[in-house]
């Protein structure tokens, strides 16, 4: 079977679902390598797949527009389908941006220096440039805070409350220094990192893939630190006051950023929470102490897809539940 403008039609939309066969992935791989375009369209197509399966409303979008893109159209008139297409989606969903940037003035001699701040939605994910090059994304219901310029500082400080992955420019000059709730802090000079700092978790972790860091934290009165290599992950509990070293691919902990979810021994209470991340959605387990591990990688699946793969594997059940809250924004769902 060899790809053309009418099957890719067909098969943008099953790839994008999660429901190709290995066949139909090779072939929509395949034209993805022809040209930027194919794959810039693909991965539009994959995030709004994403939003549009986080509220359950996937079957309201007409993909047919979209697609336009592939036939033998004018070339203009193909980014106009594709923009109306998206923008309908958005209207469906009744998102609004993926990050919204706020701007507050520095007062005194740095007046020139504003704070800006990225904010994610729930269920979204986003990247931010940093005036030093440095590239860092943000995971659903995260926020970065960072000045517009770090010309003027001695050291690049930025807060970060959520999850980040950051690949920060190298200055041996000056430091690069994220901080994040319960008064824990990561240092560096250039390498590539994962945070996870939420406020409601009193839980904070980093993950090293490139370089090295110096990761401080509270024990007590004390201002403790870990330095962390390459494979390494640290986790602070702030109600404890303690810190866990762990060894680590990072491929669980970072895959988000590209769009995917990788379990690797992860255990039930690891998993359930990376999917509330990425579906929008509370957990509510019937038994905590239940002991269960996964292995597996998941791109543009339903989340009810992930879950019959836990009941399959584990024999772990799962309902739709109505929150205590009527008010509540999001789905509650029980794990039996």
């Amino acid at each position: 079977m060899e790809y053309n403008e009418t099957n890719i039609e067909l098969l943008l939309p099953r790839y994008c679902e999660g429901i190709a066969t290995v066949e139909e992935q090779r072939l929509v791989k395949d034209w993805m390598k022809e040209s930027e375009e194919n794959r810039r369209i693909v991965k539009q197509m994959e995030i709004l797949y994403l939003a549009a399966d986080t509220v359950h409303v996937i079957n309201n979008v007409n993909t047919e527009k979209a697609l336009v893109k592939v036939k033998g159209k004018k070339t203009e008139r193909r980014k106009v389908a594709w923009w109306e297409w998206a923008q309908r989606v958005v209207a469906v969903l009744f998102l609004p941006l993926l990050a919204t940037f706020l701007v507050e003035h520095y007062g005194g001699k740095d007046a020139d220096v504003q704070m800006l701040e990225a904010r994610t939605n729930p269920g979204m994910t986003t990247s931010v440039v940093l005036p030093d090059s440095t590239v860092v994304f943000l995971n659903s219901e995260s926020s970065l805070r960072y000045p517009s310029s770090f010309k003027n500082s001695k050291e690049r400080k930025v807060e970060l409350k959520g999850e980040g992955y950051f690949e920060v420019t190298k200055d041996v000059e000056k430091h690069f220094i994220v901080s994040t709730v319960h008064r824990s802090q990561v240092e560096v000079l250039g390498t590539s990192f994962n945070i996870e700092a939420y406020e409601e978790s009193p839980e904070v972790s980093t993950t090293l893939i490139k370089g090295k860091v110096n990761f401080s934290f509270q024990e007590g009165v004390r201002k403790k630190q870990i330095v962390l290599n390459p494979g390494q992950k640290v986790v602070y509990d702030s109600k404890k006051g303690t810190a866990r070293l762990l060894e680590t691919s990072g491929e669980t902990e970072t895959s988000w950023k590209d769009g995917k979810i990788i379990f690797d021994n992860t255990s039930l209470k690891d998993a359930l929470r990376i999917l509330e991340k990425r579906y929008n959605v509370v957990f509510i387990q019937k038994n905590p102490a239940r002991k269960a591990a996964f292995t597996g990688t998941f791109t543009s699946q339903r989340l009810e897809r992930i879950l019959e793969y836990f009941k399959l594997s584990s024999n772990i059940h799962w309902k739709y539940v109505d929150g205590k809250d009527a008010s509540q924004k999001k789905t509650h769902i029980e794990i039996y």
